[in-house]
């Protein structure tokens, strides 16, 4: 806003500044009116901007904690800008700019050769664009059109990948498994780990606390390896996979501290994908969890795959008999108030141990609790015979039984559970829809329900919101577009540079993506069907579409200060079309390259810390923003001049 305000400015007094010295107006004069100017423009501008993360705030969830406070940053921001650009920066143009000599009368200074060599450059292709306008209008469209369907063979994920340096293993031993033999599968998987090279150190959790907020039993680890400063992430885990692979029976999931904390909020597992099966039948729940995790074994771009069916484990039930209960004087409750304190015991006082204090519970001795018939011989407390004692196994059932060690349940519902993450080299969105075709005909067949959740869904719901909200906000920029301009179809124009914006957008995370995997060529080549390699698609993460609309509001400003300029020259300086066209474009080409050289320097830090530790949020949109800005930024100056002469070339002959 203060580039456009202080560019007009200057240019105004040095126009000032060679006319007679009768014509020649107060510095004051000229200041107020330059500001007045482009006022009007420089407000609907920064409106727009506003309006455009709008749809950010609408994001909840995971998504809206990481990008709300970006939008609202971003917002509050640029309003201040706008304050500044109407009251200080007019105000520093005064009291500065008359110290400089400009509009002093024989100080007109005019362009400095870089300007005057920009120009020389952009006359010729200005001058030709007003004489081509079709031409140019269609190969604008048909590079939009290349580009969307560039963007339709990139991937798709919710976050991009995280970069924090370690590696974090959720390792299940079938249920049952004891802390001594847990111990020794784990203990052998550290050692080899700890001799890959790269890997700083592995620590372990085995099971946690009851009373912890995420009890583990003893059959299950969390083990974290750090990795050394500079080491090679994805072959430490390629190597880690390996090792995870040699253990029988037991299911290893391997992750990123944050990014297993990310799903499991999302879905309730540690993993990325997430296949709740609906069902209530618990052996059909069961066959059903097995048949989907051999089926996603099968499919490429699968790895950690883990089914959470239901595992039958020994049990041992009490089945009270209500009518031996009842001749014996008792009720179910009490003869399981009285086993609980028998088998688990009573806490009957408290000792302390120097600083600490430690509870004394009283129950029956080991010898007397080893066994299922120890418990059926267990004696209770009769209170229709006072003194008496009569057996559990007189009133109860007491056996062995095969049940399951846990029943799932959502919304009422049995469910089992079939997680998944993403293998190097694929991507969230198109792993989901191959998954699908996989998993739902299994399902459907056994009449049960099936549904994807994880950070599928979370982006799914991201990305609905996005569209909905965008859309809604697209009609409000052209209304306001027409408010601007005073024209409709010259708001349609101006909304012209959101497909130029893509066209960089698009090219930039192609060509950022490609050298990060296969290189360029090979992904050109791939993606053409002219190498035998498999094409690595792009990925288009959450960070990446909040760049492009980032990149929305940013490339509308360029428009508006074109046609709100060229209609300025028409009706205050009584041009002609052809001549506020031409003239029109050749004043704003300094102020709209200052204005985005000025945004490319600002972001050029975030993209180059791409895969930085910290970076990974920021890069994609910087990115996104820079690829647009390039595209938006030159083609807006070639495009908007022909598409305006040929919306108003008709009224140049009356003027």
């Amino acid at each position: 806003d203060a580039i456009i305000d202080v560019e007009n400015v200057h240019r105004r007094l040095e126009e000032n500044a060679r006319l007679p010295d009768a014509d020649r107006r107060p510095f004051a004069s000229v200041v107020f009116d330059a500001s007045n100017e482009i006022r009007g423009s420089v407000v609907y501008a920064t409106v727009l901007i506003c309006i455009v993360f709008v749809p950010l705030m609408f994001l909840g969830g995971v998504e809206g904690r990481f990008f709300k406070p970006l939008a609202t940053t971003y917002v509050v921001s640029i309003g201040a800008s706008l304050l500044v650009a109407l009251t200080v920066t007019p105000a520093m143009c005064s009291l500065l700019l008359r110290r400089t000599g400009a509009g002093r009368p024989g100080h007109a200074s005019g362009d400095g050769w870089f300007v005057r060599g920009l120009k020389s450059l952009y006359a010729p292709v200005l001058h030709s664009a007003m004489r081509n306008g079709k031409p140019i209008l269609l190969l604008a469209v048909v590079a939009t059109v290349a580009a969307l369907f560039v963007a339709r063979t990139f991937g798709t994920s919710f976050l991009p990948e995280f970069n924090e340096g370690s590696f974090t293993l959720f390792v299940s031993s079938p249920p049952g498994t004891s802390l001594a033999e847990n111990n020794r599968a784990v203990s052998g998987m550290e050692s080899r780990m700890m001799a890959i090279p790269g890997v700083a150190s592995v620590t372990r959790r085995t099971g946690r606390a009851e009373k912890d907020e995420h009890a583990e039993p003893v059959s299950n680890s969390e083990v974290d390896v750090v990795l050394k400063e500079g080491a090679d992430k994805k072959v430490i885990r390629a190597e880690i996979g390996k090792i995870a692979g040699t253990l029988p029976g037991i299911t290893v999931q391997i992750g990123q501290p944050i990014e297993h904390r990310l799903s499991h909020i999302l879905s309730g597992t540690p993993a990325a994908i997430a296949v709740n099966i609906y069902g209530e039948d618990l052996s059909v729940l069961r066959t059903l969890a097995k048949e989907v995790e051999s089926a996603l074994e099968s499919i490429p771009g699968t790895t950690d795959v883990t089914a959470n069916r239901e595992v039958l484990v020994t049990s041992m039930p009490i089945r009270y008999r209500p009518a031996d209960l009842a001749a014996a004087g008792l009720t179910p409750a009490a003869v399981a108030d009285q086993v609980e304190a028998a088998l688990h015991g009573v806490e009957v006082g408290e000792v302390n141990l120097g600083s600490r204090r430690q509870d004394i519970v009283v129950r029956l001795d080991l010898d007397e609790r080893r066994t299922p018939d120890d418990v059926r011989r267990l004696l209770l407390h009769a209170p229709a015979a006072p003194g008496t004692h009569i057996r559990l196994e007189d009133v109860a059932d007491v056996g062995l039984e095969r049940t399951p060690h846990v029943i799932a349940r959502e919304n009422a519902r049995r469910k089992a559970v079939v997680s998944c993450n993403v293998a190097e080299g694929a991507n969230l969105g198109d792993l989901v829809a191959t998954v699908r075709r996989a998993v739902e005909p299994i399902v459907h067949a056994r009449g049960c329900t099936v549904e994807f959740g994880g950070q599928f869904e979370a982006q799914q719901s991201a990305v609905r919101t996005l569209a909905v909200a965008g859309a809604a906000i697209a009609v409000v920029m052209l209304l306001l577009l027409q408010l601007a301009t005073g024209s409709v179809a010259v708001a349609f124009l101006v909304m012209v540079n959101l497909p130029l914006a893509v066209i960089g957008g698009v090219a930039a995370v192609f060509i950022t993506e490609s050298y990060a995997h296969a290189g360029l060529v090979d992904t050109l080549g791939a993606m053409l069907g002219l190498s035998a390699a498999p094409y690595a698609a792009p990925v288009l993460s959450l960070a990446s579409l909040v760049g492009f609309i980032t990149l929305f509001g940013i490339a509308v400003r360029n428009g508006i200060l074109l046609v709100n300029h060229y209609r300025h020259l028409l009706e205050v300086e009584s041009a002609t079309v052809e001549e506020a066209v031409r003239r029109g474009s050749m004043e704003r080409l300094v102020p709209v390259l200052m204005t985005a050289l000025s945004a490319v320097l600002g972001l050029l830090p975030l993209a180059l810390a791409a895969g930085e530790p910290g970076s990974e949020l920021l890069a994609p949109l910087a990115v996104v923003v820079l690829g647009g800005l390039i595209t938006s930024t030159f083609l807006n100056l070639i495009v908007v001049p022909a598409g305006y002469l040929m919306l108003r070339g008709h009224k140049g002959a009356s003027t």
